[in-house]
């Protein structure tokens, strides 16, 4: 039998003895009162177990540290069991443990695994928040609960009292299993529908002893709270008013507005919160979900107006990239027409003399127009580069300011699809366009090399001939 296993084996053990009393906290367990021989055993077979990650300290009446098989007949012991907790998880052997855990949110919001000792075979489930399962081996640690962008119930409950709060998470009290069975189950759903009565209303707060909540309703209630909060019929629409309010979504603060206005305006007067909710929050549930689903269709006009404007927008933004890629062809042909110009001028001057000759005049003629086209385009593409990057900012405001109620696949499909193609066929034309001013640049410094007489247009030309009749001899 594994440690885990032979310590809850102990505490059964144990139970029956006068005084009995067992108290377990993170990483600490202590078990008193007088034990009979067949106990004492039980908890001299923890000590000799091989788990060195386990410390048991077994004292008598008298204080003193013994070993539990020499406790006196009649005497009252107390056995106190510790290990190091693991970040993540908690290990506990007893039921009242397990209860103390679900009872302390703050605790049991920082796990996301539970491992119980007595807990049989096959007896786990599934929380929202936590895996409850067999504690069977060494302690282990575990991943720490995802943390969540939305609202917790300690934000949207108001508290007037520290010792009187909401759960700061909702998840660890909100079953994901589809049955919730075993030893550890009872408690569980005593624990969850007490903490999800916590969460439910708009304030709590105390007047003088007594707990009070208050539903902020048409009208306002101001209940006690005390009842046993749970039940076989309510109990269900308890999980599912939980789920709604917390964890479908954005909106938490709306929904809990419209399902706590429902239960006030369910409610009976001089009924307490915990006795009256688990039969009321089933039908304000149903009427909420009503209420929420108007408010979504009165926001979708604004919803659709908003879409006009990104439609409108997107629509000026396509217009502008394509207004570029036509003024950057436009710009480069009509310096590409200098260039061929100021070749034909000079082809023209030569037909007129009869002949081709060299000056240092024309030289000049196409160093300038070289430097003009390369000028003119590097200006044109800087400046669009430069609109770019800005149209490429405000997308990222867009997106999460103005646009937020989108999901990532609608927003793609309506404006950051549309936009990246335009600015790809944008870079497309720019590429192109480039290669062109990049071989005119080129041809035209070469005319002005060869006009001021620094490349000798015959012996380029024997070069040219001369290479273009060695390739082949080289393959």
């Amino acid at each position: 039998m594994s440690t885990p296993r032979t310590v809850h084996a102990a505490v059964e053990t144990s139970r029956p003895a006068p005084g009995f009393v067992v108290n377990e906290d993170a990483g600490r367990m202590t078990v008193a009162g007088t034990l009979s021989r067949d106990a004492l055993a039980a908890w001299q077979a923890v000590a000799d177990a091989d788990a060195p990650w386990l410390t048991l300290d077994c004292l008598d009446g008298s204080d003193d540290v013994v070993a539990p098989r020499d406790v006196v007949d009649g005497d009252r012991v107390r056995v106190t069991l510790s290990y190091a907790r693991r970040d993540g998880a908690e290990h506990l052997f007893t039921p009242e443990g397990w209860r103390s855990l679900l009872l302390d949110a703050d605790r049991a919001c920082r796990v996301s695994m539970v491992r119980l000792a007595f807990l049989g075979s096959g007896e786990g489930f599934r929380t929202r928040g936590h895996v409850v399962e067999p504690w069977v081996d060494i302690p282990a640690a575990a991943a720490a609960p995802e943390p969540r962008t939305e609202a917790g119930p300690r934000r949207v409950v108001r508290s007037q009292s520290p010792d009187l709060m909401a759960p700061s998470r909702i998840e660890p009290y909100v079953a994901a299993s589809a049955k919730v069975e075993g030893a550890a189950a009872p408690a569980w759903r005593e624990a969850a529908a007490t903490m999800i009565s916590l969460a439910l209303p708009n304030e709590l707060y105390r007047d003088g002893p007594g707990a009070m909540a208050m539903l902020a309703g048409q009208p306002p209630r101001k209940l006690a709270l005390k009842g046993t909060g749970h039940g076989a019929d309510g109990f269900e629409a308890q999980q599912a008013a939980a789920a709604w309010v917390y964890l479908e979504g954005a909106d938490v603060e709306v929904r809990h507005t419209f399902l706590s206005a429902e239960l006030s305006r369910e409610w009976t007067a001089g009924e307490s919160f915990l006795s009256g909710l688990p039969k009321r929050v089933g039908p304000a549930l149903d009427s909420a979900r009503l209420l929420y689903k108007a408010h979504l269709r009165a926001g979708s006009k604004d919803t659709l107006k908003a879409l006009s404007d990104l439609r409108k927008t997107l629509s000026d933004e396509v217009q502008k990239l394509l207004q570029q890629s036509r003024d950057l062809s436009a710009a480069v042909w009509r310096d590409v027409a200098v260039a061929i110009g100021a070749l034909v001028v000079r082809l023209a001057v030569d037909a007129a003399k009869g002949g081709i000759g060299g000056g240092s005049g024309f030289a000049w003629l196409y160093a300038v127009v070289a430097a003009y086209v390369g000028i003119s385009y590097a200006v044109s593409v800087s400046t669009n580069r430069r609109f770019l990057g800005v149209a490429e900012r405000s997308r990222s405001a867009w997106r999460t300011r103005l646009y937020g109620f989108l999901d990532d696949a609608d927003y793609d499909a309506l404006a950051d699809g549309p936009l990246t193609e335009a600015m790809a066929a944008y870079r497309r034309a720019e590429g192109r366009t480039t290669v062109i001013v990049g071989v005119v640049v080129v041809f035209m410094l070469l005319a002005s090399v060869t006009e001021a007489g620094w490349i000798d247009p015959n012996a380029l030309r024997s070069w040219l001939a001369t290479a273009n009749a060695q390739v082949p001899a080289r393959h």
